[in-house]
């Protein structure tokens, strides 16, 4: 329906852009009142005021201080308020369109010409619509401006100026039919303003404004800014076009219609009431047309990446949803939001109008513009949405805004809550995720098996459970008696080393059945060993039955089956994974994080000097276009001898890696708290290479043969790399500006899916739009930020050199103390003692002392580094203000010479005084 509907109407509208144009070449009477009225504006000094104001005010609000705060290189700001900007500039253009002739008496002259009037309203109208062009076209500076700070998408640029051209072409009609009502300039210009008015004002009416049930937003799809928001977005809307063309083409006519009322008086009284009817008619038919063309989906999308162009998978998932089980999907979105949470947000929206566009009748898309303590926000916490409180720094003082970017899909029989859409997020995907589930009949089931690793059900569900699911029907697995292999389409299990032998049997079982298998383990699991020793691991055995109170009770951990190294479990997969023996790489792509980051941090990422080492696997669909990776402490994966048929490996490391032994990873250590014998990581361990690059990850699929059952499993040698970590970091701006951009989420659930024979989101998340930013800005940021990091460490550095010079003096005096003969051990001992309280007492003076001036120091760099960014960011407006007005006024003087010498060269030399 939407493909006839564009077939239909395309054609209309190029019909009508062609009858101007071709009435144009052909007709000498339209073209000599074109120019007439054209060089009229530009006789005097009035068009180029127009231009200057014009370029002036466009600048002002295209650069303001949200535009710095966004830091987007787009023209969003000047778009916002760009229709309202119109209301005054438009009609100030076409005001003497018509008025100035009848003020003169110069109308009915030109109804003698040998022309048709259609030719006359025509180039009346072009002209005015000419000069809003050429006004137009010198803020095309504001480009200039927009490429030297930061690096925008052409696309969007070009449909912005094209939204921006429509915008005026249709106002430009309603202001000439304005102009042909009176005789006064003045009136005219205010008659424009309020017939302007109507169109970009009309959405924000109620439904009910007129005491009638219109449906939601009925108003507002009538409106000049929401025609107007797609193009902005870097779409070519088949339905904002012929919205825009139909304005104008209306407003023609009835101006057609006025200045033909000339001829009435000679005719019979009711030629008043069958223009009036045609004019109804056109209306009624444009009127249609506007509602066939909003029903289509024709838009052409111009931005780089694609960004509001839907999947196949997507298109499937809209078209798939039945007419009789709808889906609603409410978004609680802030109006305004943070520079770094601004590039989601437009997303979000762009594509939430494009899922509105294409459900059709099916799904029902609500944008809810959510402010703090406002009734929407009551109804985001009702359904688990909570706003997420980001702390800003505006004008030199610290700001907390809360930011909502939530969503609900609800269908028939389910719902999804999606509790907040961060930078790192892939709204697409998780709108499709979402209609998709909820439109479904049935959702496949994911198990979970308890282990020691409490992925779910314990003090806290990981929020790996939490995402799984948004999109399955997640379910504990208690291996402590027969696992049901029929029940569920996958079975994750995370640290299963740690099972005791009959659950281990139970789990045995549910693998050597066949059914999809997702296993984790790790050698020193970082995530389960939070305080620095290590409880928690394979080689180890269980921790004490109630903690330190069961170590004083002599309370004898369960052993784990196999001891902990999987050996059955390994042998039925056709694996080898030594749970004592550590991968490391000392490949950093972050050498700005220095000594945090230890070899044991293991990147995954295709490397551009070692291309001959795929890390992650190209060919697999479950690495397939990811970017990069981070595991920690993570344990090397083979194939069991005979074992390597339907074996893929998908995650490896680069060259020049090893492995590191456990005795020489940890070392034993008393804890008097834990009440003996610990393991702690030694500092600095010493590894062996390795020939070749360590499997992290593998694949393994072998099918059944015989009365043997296949196999289908993925086991990583990893358990933090599921851990809440990656879930913090992509919802993390500043982690993302770092380029802290970890795919290990989307590794996860590309697992998961594939296993479950579920491959229709692998696409969407491969997807990925670019930032398009202030770059110069950025830059100058950064060289701020550098300074103020210099600054401090240099703070940092005179108090450490501070406190060490106190210790050296007590130092000092100890030794000089000990050294005298002349005293007793015990009156050392006694001055020792007081010695050491007086120093202790000095020492802590200095220390307040000089962490008072760090804090000084520190809010100095602060302060001084706000200064320099406004300070920059005020040049790049005052350039940007400065640069668009200066080309119109060297036309302008342009002209003005050129007129001053040719007058000069026409004055009769003999009356030159």
């Amino acid at each position: 329906m939407s493909t006839l509907l564009t077939a239909l109407l395309l054609p209309a509208v190029l019909a009508a852009v062609g009858f101007v144009i071709l009435r144009f070449v052909v007709s000498p009477a339209l073209r000599a009142v074109f120019w007439r009225t054209f060089a009229g504006y530009f006789s005097g000094v009035l068009g180029y005021l127009f231009i200057v104001a014009f370029t002036v005010a466009a600048s002002l609000m295209a650069f303001n201080t949200t535009f710095f705060a966004a830091n987007l290189a787009t023209l969003d700001q000047l778009s916002a308020g760009f229709p309202v900007l119109l209301l005054f500039l438009v009609p100030a253009i076409t005001m003497t369109a018509w008025a100035d002739e009848r003020k003169l008496g110069t109308d009915e002259l030109l109804f003698t010409l040998p022309a048709k009037e259609v030719d006359v309203l025509l180039g009346k109208y072009l002209a005015t619509l000419a000069v809003y062009t050429v006004a137009l076209l010198f803020s095309l500076t504001n480009l200039l401006v927009l490429w030297a700070i930061g690096t925008p998408d052409p696309g969007p640029i070009f449909t912005t100026y094209l939204g921006y051209w429509l915008v005026g072409a249709a106002l430009c009609a309603i202001g000439v039919l304005c102009s042909s009502l009176t005789a006064s300039p003045a009136v005219a210009f205010v008659l424009g303003v309020a017939a302007c008015a109507i169109p970009v004002f009309v959405g924000d009416l109620p439904a009910n404004a007129f005491g009638i049930s219109l449906p939601s937003g009925f108003f507002q799809s009538l409106s000049v800014p929401e025609q107007f928001r797609d193009f902005t977005l870097g779409l070519v809307p088949l339905g904002g076009v012929v919205y825009f063309l139909s304005l104008a083409a209306f407003c023609l006519y009835a101006n057609h219609v006025v200045i033909r009322r000339r001829l009435w008086a000679g005719r019979r009284a009711g030629m008043g009431w069958q223009y009036a009817v045609r004019t109804v008619s056109l209306a009624l038919l444009l009127i249609a047309l506007n509602v066939l063309a909003g029903r289509t989906t024709a838009r052409a999308d111009l931005t780089a990446d694609n960004v509001y162009t839907l999947a196949p998978v997507t298109k499937t998932a809209l078209s798939e949803v039945s007419a009789d089980r709808p889906v609603t999907v409410q978004a609680f979105v802030s109006p305004e939001v943070p520079r770094a949470y601004a590039s989601i947000r437009k997303q979000l929206v762009g594509l939430l109008r494009e899922f509105d566009r294409r459900g059709g009748d099916r799904v029902t898309v609500r944008i809810v513009e959510t402010e703090p303590f406002s009734d929407a926000a009551e109804d985001a916490r009702a359904f688990g949405i909570e706003p997420r409180e980001v702390v800003t720094v505006r004008d030199g003082r610290a700001v907390t805004d809360s930011v909502f970017l939530g969503l609900v899909v609800t269908g028939p029989g389910d719902e999804v809550v999606v509790p907040f859409v961060g930078p790192g997020a892939l709204p697409e995907y998780e709108l499709t995720r979402s209609v998709r589930t909820v439109s479904g009949e049935k959702r496949l089931t994911v198990g979970v098996l308890r282990t020691d690793a409490n992925l779910i059900g314990g003090q806290g569900d990981w929020q790996i459970v939490r995402e799984l699911e948004l999109q399955y029907d997640v379910q504990p697995v208690s291996p402590d008696g027969p696992i049901d292999a029929d029940k569920y389409d996958v079975l994750l299990a995370v640290a299963p080393s740690s099972l005791e032998e009959e659950q281990a049997a139970n789990f045995l079982s549910y693998v050597e059945s066949g059914k999809p298998v997702l296993i984790f383990d790790d050698p020193y699991p970082l995530t389960l060993n939070p305080s620095g020793t290590i409880s928690n691991a394979p080689r180890l055995p269980k921790p004490s039955p109630g903690g330190m109170m069961g170590m004083f009770n002599q309370q004898q951990p369960v052993p784990k089956a196999d001891d902990g190294r999987l050996t059955r479990i390994l042998d039925a997969l056709g694996l080898r994974w030594p749970n004592d023996v550590i991968v490391y790489d000392p490949y950093n792509p972050y050498p700005e994080f220095g000594d945090r980051v230890t070899d044991e941090y293991l990147f995954v990422r295709d490397r551009e000097d070692t291309p001959e080492v795929a890390e992650l696997n190209p060919d697999s669909p479950i690495t397939a276009g990811l970017d990069q990776l981070l595991l920690f402490y993570a344990g090397p994966v083979s194939p069991a001898d005979g074992g390597e048929k339907g074996f893929t490996p998908l995650l490896t490391t680069g060259p020049g890696g090893g492995t590191i032994e456990w005795d020489e990873f940890a070392r034993a250590s008393f804890d008097p708290f834990a009440g003996g014998q610990v393991f702690v990581p030694n500092r600095d361990p010493q590894g062996q290479p390795t020939p070749q690059p360590s499997v992290l990850a593998a694949r393994v699929q072998r099918p059944a043969e015989g009365d043997e059952k296949g196999v289908n499993a993925v086991f990583v040698g990893d358990v933090d790399m599921i851990s809440d970590l990656f879930f913090a970091l992509r919802d993390d701006p500043n982690a993302l500006e770092q380029g802290l951009a970890f795919d290990n989420i989307a590794f996860v659930l590309n697992a998961v899916d594939v296993l479950a024979g579920e491959d229709a989101f692998l696409p969407l998340r491969r997807r990925r739009a670019d930032r398009r930013t202030l770059t110069a800005v950025e830059a100058a940021t950064a060289r701020f930020l550098e300074d103020q990091r210099e600054k401090t460490e240099a703070a940092q550095k005179a108090l450490d050199e501070a406190v060490d010079a106190a210790r050296n003096r007590f130092d000092k005096e100890r030794e000089a103390l000990e050294a005298r003969d002349d005293l007793s051990p015990q009156a050392k001992a006694q001055l020792l003692d007081a010695a050491e309280r007086e120093e202790q007492r000095r020492l802590a003076i200095e220390e307040e002392r000089q962490n008072q001036a760090l804090r000084q120091a520190v809010k100095r760099a602060e302060d001084e580094k706000e200064r320099r960014v406004a300070a920059a960011e005020g040049r790049f407006r005052a350039y940007a203000v400065a640069l668009p007005p200066i080309p119109a006024v060297a036309l302008g003087l342009f002209v003005l010479l050129v007129r001053l010498l040719k007058e000069r060269r026409d004055l009769d030399p003999e009356r030159v005084v």
